[in-house]
């Protein structure tokens, strides 16, 4: 019987494989998935990155919304707070400086006086010692747009961040957007249409009024990208319009769609003396913690369970802590997957923000044959977090939930829609509006 059931869970998994790779974009159709992160088996050189093992937590959010995804507006009081951990515990002269991008993350190419009002380079001024953690650390931090340095342009964005002496090998890249207000946006998420999307993915619908909009040929200028969950992985470019009409333009396509995937699993480490959500275990040795989240199984097959959650984001948070930026401890957070057999089109990965969204060798997961699992570990500072398990294929870079979490058009996911006008004048996308839309509000 044991045989028959693992058989059984074999057979559906590989139909369902089928099925997917059945719907999935072919690679030159509009609004494909496109591989942001990696060129020629090559890290893109303004991907989010994270280049030095002594950095953690590193984090941009805007510094009135913490879980608002990272657009501000030109020219206004919006600010972006930055932040990390330097773990070697030293004091650092870390540098800091910002570069335009397109729509899809290629250099604009501008002279920084063209984006830039202020000093082209800055340094960070503001750190801060941790204080009571088994970890010792260094907080950086930084507030922008500020007295040193203004955007004179919207449009896509990189901070670079660099120790002294070496700012040809950035040890941090992290992406964010500025934006304008010249076009009205109005859209949302539906139930697609077409049955081989209808009950695992998401259709997005919307419409662009761009009446007062100074444009020429608006099908050639337009640019829309599509953001699921703040994921560059699987974003979504060069969506066009199905029709141009009196200054309206309709995407209205029954392709636009996304895998909804399911809600993300969550843990909670806000308290590292006593287990909290989820956790089953916390040990103190050889001066770190360890913490064991709970086995985890596939949902593949389980029945959509709504759940609220961050949509794959984490918030960091410690009990009694005054100030959480310098009194977070750190821990080695364990994760277990149990699994019938070793996926072998693809490798497991722990999967969220607390990866930055990204497959590295740092969240890759191992399979134990003996015990039939998953394993792998992170570590994390103290907080409130959002995760899930994903599969990347071999010849593929975004994250696939097929196997692992699946997919069901109940699912609650933000979508982003960004909006640009190609200034063929001075060569370079302008980001011309910005709307955020809910799966299930």
């Amino acid at each position: 019987m044991v045989l028959y059931n693992k058989f059984k869970i074999l057979v559906l998994v590989i139909l369902h494989i089928y099925i997917y790779r059945c719907t999935t974009f072919g690679q030159n159709e509009p609004g494909m998935f496109v591989d942001s992160l990696i060129q020629n088996n090559s890290i893109h050189p303004l991907a989010e990155q994270i280049n030095d093992p002594f950095i953690k937590t590193v984090q941009l959010n805007r510094s009135d919304l913490e879980l608002a995804a990272p657009v501000i507006l030109l020219q206004s009081e919006d600010q972006f707070k930055f932040g990390f951990d330097d773990l070697s515990g030293a004091v650092k002269n870390y540098y800091y400086t910002f570069e335009h991008c397109s729509q899809q993350w290629e250099s604009s190419e501008l002279s920084s006086y063209d984006y830039i009002e202020g000093f082209e380079e800055n340094r960070i001024n503001d750190y801060s010692f941790s204080f009571a953690t088994l970890q010792k650390y260094t907080h950086y931090s930084l507030t922008f747009p500020n007295n040193d340095v203004q955007f004179r342009i919207s449009g896509n964005y990189v901070i670079k961040v660099w120790e002294e002496d070496n700012r040809d090998k950035p040890v941090i890249v992290k992406r964010f957007f500025v934006r304008e207000e010249m076009v009205a946006i109005n859209g949302d998420v539906y139930r697609p249409n077409l049955i081989p999307y209808r009950n695992e993915y998401h259709e997005i619908n919307f419409t662009i009024d761009i009446q007062n909009l100074d444009i020429g040929a608006a099908f050639d200028e337009m640019k829309v990208s599509l953001m699921q969950n703040g994921r560059f992985d699987n974003i979504k470019y060069d969506i066009k319009p199905r029709l141009i009409s009196n200054d309206m333009l309709y995407y209205d396509i029954d392709d636009i769609v996304f895998p909804a995937g399911k809600e993300y699993r969550r843990f909670d480490t806000k308290t590292l003396k006593f287990q909290s959500d989820r956790i089953v275990k916390i040990e103190k040795e050889a001066g770190s913690y360890e913490v064991y989240v709970n086995t985890d199984e596939s949902k593949v097959y389980q029945k959509y369970f709504f759940e609220k959650d961050a949509n794959g984001q984490y918030v960091i948070h410690a009990d009694l802590a005054n100030n959480v930026e310098t009194e977070g401890d750190y821990a080695w957070v364990n994760f277990v997957l149990q699994y019938p057999y070793m996926i072998t089109s693809g490798d497991v990965y722990v999967f969220g923000e607390l990866s930055n969204n990204t497959m590295t060798p740092l969240n890759k997961m191992t399979y134990d044959f003996d015990k039939q699992q998953y394993v792998g570990k992170l570590y994390l500072k103290q907080g409130y977090y959002n995760y899930a398990y994903a599969v990347r294929s071999i010849g593929t870079s975004f994250a696939d939930f097929t196997y692992t979490e699946g997919n069901s058009f109940e699912t609650e996911n933000d979508y982003s829609l960004l909006v640009y006008q190609h200034d063929f004048s001075v060569g370079y996308d302008r980001m011309i509006g910005y709307y955020q839309m809910n799966s299930i509000k």
